[in-house]
């Protein structure tokens, strides 16, 4: 017993010490106005009020469940995700997560649940559609969310190169959605007005007027100094 005792402590204390979970989301929107959410959550969030009193979970206590099992924990994952995590489109009124598609993951490598896999987590995907005209983005995270939240920004395939570290009760900064403008739609020419045509024909009938008559004073002209010249010739 006194040696008994003291392992029971030493493990008691090392439980206590457990790293505190986190959460990340991974937040991806397309240019057609489409998004998707990728959600990777510790059970110990939704298994405990304080996440640090256990281990990691094992992938065993996941793949041993029977299949009434297995829905009960995807139910009360989906509750909890629900009930920590709420979207904000250009700061306005708080958007309920869509319900998520949820699958156990090896908690290393974000792969699917192996024969090699030692902690367990899963996986939540929801998609939908952004409102009209959406330029901003924001997460608001619960206070009793129980662990920390890393959230990753994607846009049209290009991931923001830092991640962002939001704590129970904040809401995340602002991301800027840049929405592909719409193509301008051509104009058609108005066909030219009568005036217009008018106008034209006017000018036009002015410029020949001015060239012939041009033309006719320059031919009077040559042929007054011929003549003139002519003259001056015989006088000699």
């Amino acid at each position: 017993m006194g040696i008994i005792f003291p392992a029971l402590w030493a493990f008691a204390s090392i439980a206590r010490a457990h790293v505190v979970p986190n959460m990340t989301v991974e937040a991806e929107f397309d240019s057609a106005g489409g998004y998707t959410l990728r959600i990777n959550v510790d059970p110990r969030t939704f298994l405990a009020a304080d996440p640090t009193a256990l281990p990691p979970v094992p992938a065993s206590w996941y793949l041993e469940q029977t299949p009434e099992q297995v829905t009960a924990t995807h139910e009360k994952a989906q509750q909890y995700l629900t009930r920590s995590l709420g979207l904000l489109f250009d700061g306005g009124k708080k958007v309920t997560l869509p319900v998520c598609k949820i699958q156990a993951i090896d908690g290393a490598d974000n792969t699917p649940l192996h024969a090699d896999t030692q902690e367990v987590h899963l996986l939540g995907t929801a998609s939908g559609r952004l409102p009209s005209a959406a330029t901003t983005f924001q997460v608001d995270f619960a206070k009793d969310a129980n662990t920390s939240l890393i959230l990753l920004h994607s846009l049209a395939g290009k991931t923001e190169l830092r991640p962002r570290v939001v704590f129970p009760g904040e809401t995340s900064l602002p991301f800027r959605l840049q929405t592909t403008p719409s193509a301008p739609v051509p104009s058609e020419k108005a066909p030219p007005s009568k005036t217009h045509e008018i106008f034209l024909v006017i000018t036009v009938s002015v410029v020949c007027i001015v060239v012939i008559v041009g033309w006719l004073l320059l031919s009077h002209y040559r042929h007054h100094h011929r003549a003139h010249r002519k003259a001056g010739e015989r006088r000699m």
